[in-house]
């Protein structure tokens, strides 16, 4: 378990430093994960940097109980529903054609699994071992 700061660190600003490395820790396992759930990796950028500024401002009510991980993953996953269900969704390509009456004839359907915003995986998979037992 990931506990947050050191309590002996003298000064704020070694505290501060502290706890933005705990944070920065997982901003790559983070980044794969709001991606998988938003679908753009412009999206999960945002969304992990939105993470990052949720956790830094409730750090002092974070109780230690679960994992840092864990209450960083339940930040996540509530930044990224927030995006879900807001109105400022980012246009996807198929919002920025002409309108279309609803007898208009439809184009080729989309393949079974469409890949929005592909990502690099070096965004979002640890640089060290094996992607097959990340997944």
């Amino acid at each position: 378990m990931t506990t947050i700061g050191d309590a002996s660190a003298g000064t704020v600003s070694a505290r501060a430093d502290t706890i933005e490395a705990d944070l920065e820790a997982h901003r790559r396992e983070l980044t794969g994960y709001c991606y998988r759930m938003l679908g753009s990796g412009f999206e999960a950028e945002d969304a992990v940097q939105e993470t990052m500024v949720r956790a830094w401002r409730g750090i002092d009510r974070f109780e230690g109980r679960s994992a840092l991980r864990s209450w960083m993953y339940r930040i996540a996953t509530n930044v990224c529903l927030d995006m879900v269900q807001g109105p400022q969704r980012r246009a996807r390509p198929m919002d920025l054609g002409p309108s279309s009456t609803a007898d208009s004839v439809l184009g080729s359907g989309l393949p079974e699994h469409t890949w929005v915003q592909p990502v690099q995986d070096s965004r979002v998979l640890p640089s060290d071992g094996d992607p097959a037992e990340v997944a």
